[in-house]
């Protein structure tokens, strides 16, 4: 054997370049064996919804133990080491310290004209270039509220979408042969949309687009970004008090700061340290959470001491199915990535609920109770009415409410962490039991919120 090898060593000595040759073989078959790993499909799985016919205890039955499951008095397991983090500065980086976002299947939300029937969903969304915003009423100052206007005798959408775009303004209307440019504002706000009957009027250049009538604008929002609320910086002066931006794990806490950042204008801090989250352009992610230089303070802790060191906080609250699901998903697919089949069929899904689902009512409990200024705002409102409660979030934190700057978030409110809804489980991973123990920690929730005379949670957290 030896011989051998020492004939193998000399052969590829003298021949160099069979040598390199074999080498680059082997690399290339390695590559494509991981490569064909990595797109191994997963298997579909058939419906099969669980019982949603779980309600909370009977009268006088006991509710789920919360006492000595010691939830909540860290952020165990989840890649960010928080606690640890926190004590030993930014520098520290959890398990997922260097995770890289997965942007593949980001896109899709683009739409360049909306053809076929007039009349169809709102929100529908193709590739292109341009996305379909509804049917508004004329502007009263039309010369202020959409100042570039310019006559069309042969409108299309893509004409005035490519204008409106070359003219660098992120809001495209039509009004049948008149393409009008601009940002959303105080005077055309995009709040009221109209029935789309109303702007019904054919393109004289595309028998299949809608253009829009004089009174009734067809409005599409560019590809243009609106810089007016991109800026952001450190505090000029240290602030006075520390602000927490409080959820439970997969409640949207990311995304809470994405908007607080673009409608402030300010960065926000973090109570530990994510680099993932630094490299997306959080960049208060690497301050110490007491710098006093950030608008206000990511945290997931709910420990009385943890909570007393805050002067006031934003409690971000979600629907626990949604929540969990998020955070699972979050554990094992990353920011915006996705568990695998394997996991949720697996025994880590079981035991992610048994651990997690009674941290979701302590948390929101110990902050109700520690708080010293608890502004509640339910994660389904931000979605539904983001002007209103951004508003409410910003007051708070003692900036000025720029209505203009808010009206621009709600143009890029998506940011980088946007989790892509393309890739949804085909069954509902939830349990009966699961589903009867998670209800009775929502009436204890809602019991608590109402108690203090705070609106309960929303309808849709219960029954599923």
């Amino acid at each position: 054997m030896a011989k051998l090898w020492f004939k193998f060593q000399r052969y590829f000595r003298r021949k160099p370049v069979r040598f390199f040759t074999f080498l680059v073989l082997y690399l290339t078959a390695g590559s494509l064996v991981f490569l064909h790993s990595g797109f191994v499909g997963q298997p579909a799985v058939s419906q099969n919804q669980a019982n949603p016919a779980a309600g909370a205890p009977a009268d006088g039955a006991e509710l789920p133990f919360l006492g000595d499951l010691n939830l909540g008095r860290g952020f165990r397991d989840t890649g960010e080491a928080l606690s640890i983090a926190r004590r030993y500065g930014p520098w520290f980086k959890g398990k997922d310290g260097n995770e890289r976002a997965k942007l593949g299947d980001y896109g899709g939300a683009w739409s360049r004209a909306l053809k076929g029937r007039v009349v169809r969903e709102k929100e529908e969304e193709r590739d292109g270039s341009a996305v379909f915003r509804g049917c508004f009423r004329r502007p009263d100052n039309l010369s202020l509220a959409l100042p570039v206007t310019a006559a069309m005798p042969n409108m299309s959408v893509d004409k005035c979408v490519d204008l409106c775009t070359e003219k660098e303004y992120p809001l495209a209307a039509l009004a049948g042969t008149a393409c009008h440019c601009g940002f959303p504002t105080t005077r055309f706000p995009l709040h009221e949309r109209e029935d789309e009957q109303l702007c019904a009027q054919k393109c004289s250049a595309e028998e299949f687009e809608s253009c829009g009538t004089p009174s009734y604008f067809i409005v599409y929002q560019t590809q243009v970004q609106d810089n007016r609320c991109m800026d952001r910086r450190f505090l000029p002066a240290k602030s006075k008090q520390l602000i927490a931006l409080a959820s439970f794990p997969g409640a949207g806490n990311t995304w809470a700061r994405h908007l607080i950042e673009l409608a402030t204008g300010f960065y926000t801090g973090s109570y530990y340290f994510d680099g993932s989250l630094y490299n997306k352009g959080f960049k208060g992610e690497r301050d110490h959470w007491r710098s006093g230089r950030t608008i206000c303070i990511k945290t997931h802790e709910s420990g009385q001491k943890e909570i007393e060191a805050f002067d006031a906080a934003i409690l971000l609250i979600r629907n626990p199915y949604k929540a969990l699901m998020a955070e699972f998903n979050r554990k094992y697919g990353g920011h915006i990535g996705f568990a695998s089949h394997a996991h949720w069929k697996g025994e880590e899904w079981p035991e992610f609920v048994r651990n997690y689902a009674p941290w979701w009512a302590t948390h929101t409990l110990d902050w109700l109770k520690f708080g010293k200024k608890v502004l509640v705002v339910h994660f389904e409102d931000l979605k539904q009415d983001l002007f209103v409660q951004l508003g409410r979030m910003v007051s708070l934190l003692g900036v000025a409410v720029r209505e203009d700057r808010l009206l621009c978030v709600e143009s890029q409110k998506d940011g980088n962490f946007k989790r892509s809804g393309l890739r949804k489980l085909e069954y509902d991973p939830y349990t009966a039991d699961m589903q009867k123990t998670i209800s009775a920690y929502i009436k204890m929730v809602d019991a608590a919120l109402r108690g203090r005379n705070l609106t309960g949670v929303p309808d849709a957290y219960y029954p599923r």
